[in-house]
C-alpha cells in the first residue's frame, strides 16, 4: 500500500462510519481516495449517506493526517478485503470490516481458530479450565481467538503462547491506545512472536464501552466455533455466543457449579444447545478434527508451490480430488501425487472415495 493510499484510508477510517456505510462508500467511488475527492453531490446520491456525513467527509478531505510511526516502519500494518492475508472466515459477517490494523503476523492456517471468551474475573475453576481447554486446543493445531480482556481473555493468550500454539487478540480500541494497560506486554509478546493484534478501529480510538460489543463479532465470525468457559447471565461473552450461532458456528459451554453466578451464562447456553464441553475431545470431535497423538515438528516442512496451494485449498472437510485440481488448476494425476507428499507429511489426510482432509 502506497503513503497516498494509507493516508487516504487512515481518513476514512477516521470517521468511524459503520463497516456497512463504509462498504456502501467504497463500492460507489472505488477507494478511500475517490470517496474523499467525491462531490458533495455525488456523495448526497449515495444511498443512506446524511448531510452530516458529507461534510464529515469534506472535512477529513481537507485536514493532514500524521501517519503513526508503526504503520510507517512496518511494525503494523493496514490490511484491506483486498488483501490476501486478510482472515478469510470473517466474510461471513453481514457488516465485515473494510479494513484492520494488524500488529504482527497472520497466517493462512489461523482460519481454523476457536474463539475463547469468559467473565474477566474468573474463579479458580474457571482458570483451571481455561487453562486446560486452550493448551489442548493449540496441540491440535486451532488457533486461539480472543478479546485481550482481563480474565478468561488474558488466561487464554497466554496459555496459547505458553504452550507454543498461536493467538490473535482483536481489540476494543486502536493499536495507538492498547487497552487493557494491564495487558500491554502480553499484546507486545503475542505480536512478536508470531501472533497478532488486530483492531477495526483508528489507531487511537479509546476503549468506549459500545466498542466491545461491536468487537465481539470478530471473534465470533472468526472461530470455527466458540468456546464460553465462565460467563455471568450479563456477559459480553454470551453477545459474542449468540452471535456466532447466527453466524453458522458451533458453540461451546463449560458446565459449573449450579451455586456460581458465573456459570449461568454457560448453563444457559447449554440449555439452548450450545455443546456441553468437558474436555477438548467434546470440541475436536463437533469440528471434526482428529486428535489421534501423532508426532509434531517444531516447524513445518517446506512446501512447493504447487503443495501450499493445495495445503490452502483443503478444508476440515473431506474435498474429491478432482475438486481440488479444478480449484487450483492442475490435473488430477498431478494433485493426486502432490497430495500424497502432503499426506505422508502429515499435513493431509485421505479419505474414502478419492477425498482428503486437512491435517491441523
Amino acid at each position: 500500500m502506497s503513503r497516498e493510499e494509507l493516508t487516504a484510508w487512515l481518513k476514512l477510517l477516521s470517521l468511524e462510519f459503520s463497516a456497512n456505510k463504509l462498504r456502501v462508500l467504497l463500492e460507489h467511488f472505488g477507494d478511500p481516495g475517490g470517496v474523499l475527492s467525491a462531490s458533495a453531490e455525488a456523495l448526497r446520491a449515495v444511498p443512506g449517506v446524511r448531510e452530516a456525513d458529507v461534510a464529515a467527509i469534506e472535512r477529513v478531505a481537507r485536514e493532514p493526517v500524521v501517519i503513526p510511526e508503526p504503520l510507517k516502519t512496518g511494525e503494523a500494518r493496514l490490511i484491506t478485503g483486498g488483501d490476501a492475508s486478510y482472515p478469510r472466515p470473517l466474510e461471513v459477517l453481514p457488516d465485515l470490516p473494510p479494513a484492520l490494523f494488524v500488529w504482527g503476523e497472520l497466517q493462512e492456517r489461523d482460519r481454523f481458530a476457536i474463539g475463547v471468551v469468559g467473565t474477566r474475573k474468573p474463579s479458580a475453576y474457571g482458570r483451571m479450565v481455561a487453562e486446560r481447554l486452550t493448551r489442548d486446543l493449540c496441540a491440535a493445531g486451532l488457533t486461539i481467538i480472543s478479546g485481550g480482556a482481563l480474565g478468561v481473555d488474558t488466561v487464554a493468550h497466554r496459555v496459547a503462547l505458553e504452550a507454543g500454539g498461536r493467538t490473535v487478540a482483536i481489540l476494543g480500541s486502536g493499536l495507538g491506545n492498547l487497552y487493557p494497560a494491564e495487558n500491554r506486554a502480553l499484546f507486545r509478546r503475542i505480536a512478536e512472536t508470531g501472533g497478532a493484534v488486530v483492531s477495526e478501529y483508528p489507531w487511537d480510538a479509546a476503549p468506549d464501552a459500545w466498542r466491545f460489543p461491536v468487537r465481539n463479532r470478530l471473534i465470533a465470525g472468526w472461530g470455527l466455533g466458540t468456546l464460553v468457559v465462565e460467563a455471568p447471565e450479563a456477559s459480553g461473552a454470551l453477545i459474542t455466543a449468540r452471535l456466532a450461532a447466527e453466524y453458522g458456528r458451533e458453540v461451546f459451554a463449560v458446565p459449573g457449579s449450579i451455586d456460581n453466578p458465573k456459570s449461568k451464562g454457560c448453563h444457559a447456553l447449554i440449555k439452548d444447545g450450545a455443546t456441553l464441553v468437558e474436555s477438548a475431545e467434546d470440541i475436536l470431535s463437533v469440528l471434526k478434527i482428529p486428535s489421534e497423538p501423532r508426532e509434531r515438528t517444531v516447524s513445518l516442512p517446506l512446501l512447493t508451490e504447487t503443495q501450499e496451494k493445495l495445503l490452502s485449498a483443503l478444508d476440515l472437510e473431506p474435498r474429491h480430488v478432482d475438486a481440488l485440481a479444478r480449484q487450483v488448476g492442475l490435473p488430477v494425476h498431478t494433485a493426486q501425487a502432490e497430495l500424497t507428499m502432503l499426506e505422508m507429511q502429515g499435513l493431509a489426510r485421505r479419505m474414502p472415495g478419492g477425498a482428503f482432509v486437512r491435517v491441523l
